[in-house]
């Protein structure tokens, strides 16, 4: 889950596969180009599958254990495992992948800047804004099939079976949907945080406190519940336990602040001096 190895997997790629002629102008000139650069990172080495693997083992690994491995610990009379198993997937979904995001979105900006690369790319016939943005992309994309997508449809058949029939899969595909926007929301924070700060660190512990300081702010503020993605795994839940979605508030305020951090990571690396 490291991002240590993607610069470098990312640069070889970018070797192997030929550049195409860049047909795009103003804001998205050379889009393309850097977005096959960065997807090579996923798909033409080993960071993919050793994504989908590690995502498995941690969600699908820890939904076994009510499911499989602590039957009886989890077995209450107020709903048995599978209320149990339900209640932890999408928790942990809505926690973990959020971190990893995070993680490995930490030096897409930073370490490019501070190794000089950002400059080189940027010499060539690319925009800034195509540069910030073929990132958040392929981080989005790589993360939304490895993190949530996979680990989804094994949870949904595993919890199918637990539950003796298929469950309503347009509610299941809603929660991962929910789930998915919180994703999007800490990727564009940590994009914006890497345009503003030179420390690896702040682009770490700022995102990292929200998701483990979530409840906590919450209970400071009850509004706040309202404002972000803090609730979104809760949500999620109630919606794929056959409930109604209890705010459209959060999703609204979740997307609308991924938009924000979009534009302000666009605004500063536009301003940004090489």
């Amino acid at each position: 889950m490291s991002r240590a190895d993607v610069p470098a997997a990312t640069s070889t790629s970018a070797a192997a596969a030929p550049l195409e002629r860049v047909t795009e102008h103003g804001w998205r000139r050379g889009f393309a180009n850097l977005l096959r650069k960065e997807l090579a990172a996923w798909t033409r080495t080993r960071t993919g599958w050793v994504q989908v693997v590690v995502w498995i083992a941690l969600l699908n690994g820890l939904l076994a254990l009510p499911l499989v491995f602590m039957r009886d610990l989890f077995t209450t009379d107020l709903g048995g495992t599978f209320d149990a198993a339900l209640d932890m997937f999408f928790n942990l979904s809505a926690m973990i992948p959020y971190a990893g995001v995070v993680i490995l979105a930490q030096g897409a900006i930073i370490g490019e800047r501070q190794l000089g690369t950002a400059a080189w790319v940027l010499s060539k016939p690319v925009s800034r804004s195509a540069f910030v943005l073929a990132k958040f992309v392929a981080l989005a994309l790589g993360m939304l099939v490895s993190a949530v997508a996979i680990p989804s449809l094994i949870a949904y058949g595993a919890l199918s079976l637990e539950a003796g029939a298929p469950l309503d899969a347009v509610r299941f595909a809603a929660a991962v949907g929910i789930v998915a926007l919180g994703l999007l929301w800490y990727l564009g924070l940590a994009l914006m945080l890497g345009t503003l700060v030179q420390q690896r660190g702040v682009v770490l512990a700022v995102p990292l406190v929200s998701i483990v300081a979530g409840d906590l702010l919450i209970g400071a503020w009850s509004g706040l519940a309202e404002l972000g993605p803090w609730m979104l795994g809760r949500l999620a839940l109630v919606v794929a336990d056959g409930g109604p979605l209890l705010s459209p508030w959060p999703l609204v305020s979740t997307a609308l602040a991924t938009l924000v951090f979009l534009a302000v990571a666009l605004w500063r690396f536009g301003r940004e001096e090489f």
